[in-house]
């Protein structure tokens, strides 16, 4: 019953968004090109909807004995690597609200490793780390699925790069594509290595 309601929730917040694919971005997106690059050129409708299903599909049992598991000194635990998506998320969310309504002035910028720093995940669990990911997400299709096609359109400017709404959309699903890819390679291939955390 709450997996029906998932999905009803996925396609009725769609109901009012426009078919635009990612070749519909007009303007090049600098540096964020590597993320879009990573998905396919679908509507960002079908785009955002398969990114939820991919969070909600996650076998937890697999990842939780990985929790706090980083694959080399320096580098993120995986509840940090999930945290820093639901981070980079709000960013990308926000820049898309200005973006939209029109905001003159430049999209504020984030550095990832102070973020970081200072995530606080030591006491969460994974689980909650992921729950607070999927609820963001779900916010995130609501706010894309208000934007009509001239709104996707608008563009402002990421530090030096101009980019329009429609490719921050895409931006958040490729970001996401690259760090499960980096889970998937990095933490999930060094199973004998799970004891060790940062």
């Amino acid at each position: 019953m709450a997996r029906a309601a998932e999905k009803m929730f996925v396609y009725s917040s769609f109901l009012k968004i426009h078919h635009m694919k990612k070749s519909d971005i007009q303007i090049d997106p600098g540096y964020y090109t590597r993320y879009i690059s990573l998905v396919p050129d679908i509507d960002l409708r079908a785009a955002l909807e398969q990114s939820l299903q991919t969070l909600q599909a996650l076998d937890m049992k697999q990842l939780t004995p990985l929790s706090d598991y980083a694959y080399a000194p320096g580098k993120w635990t995986l509840k940090n690597v999930l945290q820093h998506i639901t981070d980079t998320e709000r960013v990308f969310a926000y820049r898309s609200m200005m973006f939209a309504r029109k905001d003159p002035q430049a999209a504020p910028s984030m550095d990832q490793d102070i973020y970081a720093d200072n995530a606080d995940t030591d006491g969460r669990s994974l689980a909650n780390v992921l729950e607070e990911l999927i609820t963001l997400r779900k916010a995130t299709i609501a706010q894309f699925a208000a934007y009509t096609d001239g709104v996707l359109a608008r563009t402002g400017m990421c530090w030096k790069t101009e980019m329009s709404v429609l490719a921050l959309g895409f931006t958040i699903v490729g970001h996401q594509v690259h760090h499960l890819d980096i889970i998937n390679t990095r933490y999930l291939q060094h199973p004998s290595e799970t004891a060790t955390s940062a």
